[in-house]
């Protein structure tokens, strides 16, 4: 038990330490008592190593005593201290430059890699220069000029483009461009000063970026209009775009494309697709995280299923379905085949479009709009009702089979229930 002695000051009292000294002498630690309300109240100064002495004990007790009399409002050592450190907490973060934060916000968010990339993107492409600029110091004027300057950097450096090759845009064609870029830098920031907003705090312990500086575009309604794009493969297109496919010589960028147009897939969900995601006995696979963050599994249809299973049982050990050059191992996006391709058969397309086609032929069989939404792993919405709905594999797999007859149907590969087998090369 400490065995306190008291001070020649009034309610200052000290113990020494049993064994470590102090300029010679016992290490002394420092206490003071006062009375707050009737109540005798002790807090604790600190050892006099780290300067601290009976007389700037005496000198705090006063100080309190005062206040509480005045009452300039009572005060607790530690409640200063925790005012303190808020006080430098905030300082701290004041300081916080554009570039920390996006770091800080990195080693916290679990982003997805092709989020991560396209952030990073934004960091380099259109916030390089204010990489060190303090997060507090970013107002509404300087979002909205940014917002503006980058659309009219990429309208220039198009023009420039057009110009390199001998020709002439259009002032429509100007305008079409740098829009949608724009916008999404300015969803980046968004994104990372709301992150701000929570991350880091002021001196009363509040955010410290109080008001989002890229409300503004909202408020203003200078967000860019940008037209959802709304290209897909036409009916009378898809005989001779398929007849294109089947002239493709590497099986595995083939099979993809396939995969995507017969599952509505999302380009990255087919490349990083494992074979250890695939139940052959159950003839379905597994999308494990996909876009929404939501596991899911669907059915393969009985001519995606050949496909499938071929590529399983020559896998080799190989880790994706579709194995390829990509660091990971997977299959990278096939620009080059896409372009042979949209030349034999003359139509253009995105992989993108290929999911557009799926939903768009679902939509023409009249099928559930739920079963439709789980097949290509949309989000049900707020709908209560959706929320009551369970979609298991097997209820699944009726719609998922009919979408798969009439685009082989439309695309002429399909007749009177007779299959017929896509060329293989070798």
């Amino acid at each position: 038990m400490a065995n306190w002695k008291s001070s020649r000051h009034s309610g200052v009292r000290y113990r020494e330490h049993p064994n470590e000294k102090f300029r010679g002498r016992p290490k002394k630690y420092f206490v003071i008592r006062y009375k707050r309300h009737g109540r005798l109240a002790e807090e604790a100064i600190g050892w006099e190593s780290t300067e601290v002495n009976a007389h700037k004990c005496a000198n705090i007790r006063n100080q309190i005593l005062s206040n509480i009399k005045t009452g300039q409002g009572y005060q607790s050592l530690k409640e200063k201290r925790g005012q303190e450190e808020k006080r430098r907490t905030a300082e701290k973060s004041k300081a916080v430059t554009l570039e920390q934060a996006f770091k800080d916000f990195l080693e916290t968010r679990d982003l997805k890699p092709q989020t991560s990339r396209e952030y990073h993107r934004s960091m380099r492409v259109a916030f390089f220069d204010w990489a060190d600029r303090r997060l507090v110091d970013i107002t509404r004027d300087m979002v909205a000029q940014k917002h503006s300057s980058l659309k009219k950097d990429a309208e220039v450096n198009y023009i420039r483009k057009y110009k390199e090759k001998g020709n002439t845009p259009t002032d429509d064609e100007i305008k079409k461009r740098g829009g949608s870029q724009a916008n999404l830098h300015m969803r980046f920031l968004r994104s990372l000063l709301n992150f701000s907003a929570g991350y880091y705090e002021d001196a009363e312990g509040g955010p410290l970026i109080k008001y989002n500086p890229v409300q503004r575009l909202s408020q203003t309604k200078a967000w860019y209009r940008v037209p959802r794009r709304q290209t897909i493969i036409k009916p009378h297109e898809l005989p001779d775009w398929f007849k294109a496919l089947t002239t493709v010589e590497n099986e595995t960028i083939k099979d993809y494309i396939l995969f995507l147009l017969l599952t509505g897939s999302r380009r990255e969900e087919g490349m990083t697709l494992e074979v250890e995601q695939v139940d052959l006995k159950q003839r379905s696979y597994t999308l494990l995280d996909p876009k929404n963050r939501q596991p899911l599994t669907l059915p393969l249809p009985d001519y995606l299923f050949c496909i499938i299973k071929e590529r399983v049982k020559n896998s080799n050990g190989d880790k994706y379905i579709f194995s390829g050059t990509g660091k990971d191992g997977h299959l990278v996006e096939p620009k080059q085949q896409i372009k042979n391709i949209i030349k034999k058969s003359g139509v253009t397309f995105t992989l993108h479009d290929l999911r557009r086609h799926f939903i768009t032929v679902a939509d023409s069989l009249d099928l559930s709009v739920f079963a439709i939404k789980r097949l290509v792993n949309h989000s049900i919405g707020g709908d209560v009702t959706s929320g009551y709905v369970v979609t298991d594999v097997e209820r699944l797999r009726g719609p998922m089979q009919k979408i798969e007859d009439k685009i082989l149907a439309i695309a002429g590969v399909k007749e009177k229930g007779k299959v017929i087998p896509l060329k293989r090369q070798g």
